[in-house]
């Protein structure tokens, strides 16, 4: 009995000091990441404005109940994508090479607008913490300080596993972010968060394009945390908003024509926007994106009936290489047959940088701004930089992939990167053809 009551205390010893290690471990790390987002926003509180004398002010449309921006130039977007600021321990190197690398982007470029297509934060154990609220802080804060309007779709590891608060909680918070931050929860009745759109009028009153943003989820209930990295799709409700969304816009377009005096700009809008223009932004590739890469590469890297190549790189190294999700939607099928969207932007797969036009569709990956997620990134440059998108009066779009590592992006003391080559095969192919 007495042997029995000792190893019963001493089993109960164990058990206080492994308790007492971890809950000592929590704690140092605890205070150890706080030092970590002060020292970020420390970083993001010292910054200037991007001086910018042309900048749009969007203002919130009553009738649409969307943000619109108002003028008879071009709108520049940039958009951004898989930032994964970590805020934590694990992170500090990495937060400052992207806070610097997003900062000299957009002091360069001097966009109207930058579009997030999601995974800004990244609260998992890699990082070293789960603390997305901290995150949102330190990426809030920056683009407030630089004066830059900015808009955001919702990616699969902002609110991943135990992050400290889920989606709902975060695009509360995100809507809550001040006045450069444009993002909307949209309505309750669709699937997901952040389904929205901005508007770019013009002084006549007509849509010359709609940007629309999509919630693409994160993964399916049976792999909650990811790890069997079953990636969810568009919902059909939110298909279904999408072409509510467009109807509307239209039927406006066709009534801003209708009122325009000038025979000459009746003429013109009655042929560029009868059907409103758009373009979708969204973290997850469509299965379409697998599609078209496919078609290109089972032709011998050239082009088919369906399949134009534009510029880029299929650049992951493994199977099955486009990160699509794991079901179907027909979110494509309804942006063919409705005639208003000829341009989709997506992010997620950080080493695929290329675009497409498909069945009259352009579909493009977004470059990376990653320096922490995928093995050796930080020290790689070929995916990383910005997508500039510049809408043009007469509703026609240019896409522009910009390298991090072109020589208008430089600077004294920036980091030394290697060049990589993301498809050798796909090079030799173009080269030869």
């Amino acid at each position: 009995m007495a042997k029995q009551k000792k190893k019963m205390n001493l089993f109960l010893k164990i058990v206080l000091w492994v308790l007492g290690i971890i809950i000592g471990f929590a704690a140092l790390l605890a205070i150890a990441n706080t030092i970590c987002t002060a020292i970020d926003m420390r970083a993001v509180n010292a910054l200037a404005p991007v001086e910018n004398e042309a900048r749009l002010i969007p203002q919130m449309d009553d009738e649409t109940g969307c943000y619109t921006f108002t003028t008879d130039r071009e709108l520049k977007v940039m958009q951004l994508s898989d930032i994964h600021l970590g805020s934590a321990i694990l992170t500090v190197d990495n937060d400052k090479q992207v806070i610097r690398t997003v900062e000299t982007m957009l002091r360069v470029e001097k966009p109207d607008l930058v579009i997030v297509t999601g995974d800004a934060f990244f609260p998992v154990p890699q990082s070293g913490t789960f603390n997305n609220a901290n995150e949102l802080k330190v990426f809030s804060t920056m683009m407030n300080k630089l004066g830059i309007y900015w808009a955001y779709a919702f990616g699969n590891h902002e609110y991943q596993g135990f992050a400290y608060l889920d989606e709902s909680e975060l695009a509360q918070r995100l809507e809550e972010c001040g006045e450069y931050c444009l993002f909307q929860r949209g309505s309750e009745s669709v699937s997901g968060e952040g389904n929205y759109a901005i508007n770019v009028k013009n002084s006549d009153g007509i849509i010359t394009r709609t940007l629309i943003l999509l919630d693409s989820h994160a993964y399916l209930p049976e792999d909650k945390l990811g790890l069997g990295e079953k990636y969810d799709n568009i919902h059909e409700d939110q298909i279904e908003w999408y072409k509510n969304t467009v109807n509307n816009f239209t039927e406006l377009n066709k009534q801003a024509i209708a009122g325009t005096k000038d025979a000459d700009k009746k003429s013109a809008y009655s042929k560029q926007f009868s059907i409103v223009k758009s373009s979708l932004f969204f973290h997850i590739p469509l299965a379409e994106y697998k599609t078209a890469w496919e078609n290109y590469r089972d032709n011998g890297y050239k082009d088919t009936v369906d399949t134009k190549y534009c510029y880029g790189y299929m650049g992951e190294e493994k199977a099955p290489y486009i990160y699509c999700g794991s079901g179907e939607d027909n979110l494509f099928e309804a942006a063919v047959e409705y005639g208003s969207t000829d341009s989709m932007f997506c992010g997620h797969d950080h080493t695929n940088n290329f675009s497409f036009e498909y069945k009259g569709i352009r579909l493009s990956y977004g470059l990376s701004c990653d320096c922490l997620v995928y093995k050796n990134i930080k020290h790689l440059g070929s995916q990383r930089g910005c997508t500039l998108i510049t809408c043009a009066p007469d509703g026609t779009l240019a896409i522009t992939p910009e390298n991090y590592y072109r020589a208008k992006y430089d600077f004294e003391g920036k980091e030394e990167v290697t060049m990589q080559h993301l498809n050798e095969e796909q090079e030799k192919a173009q080269q030869n053809g």
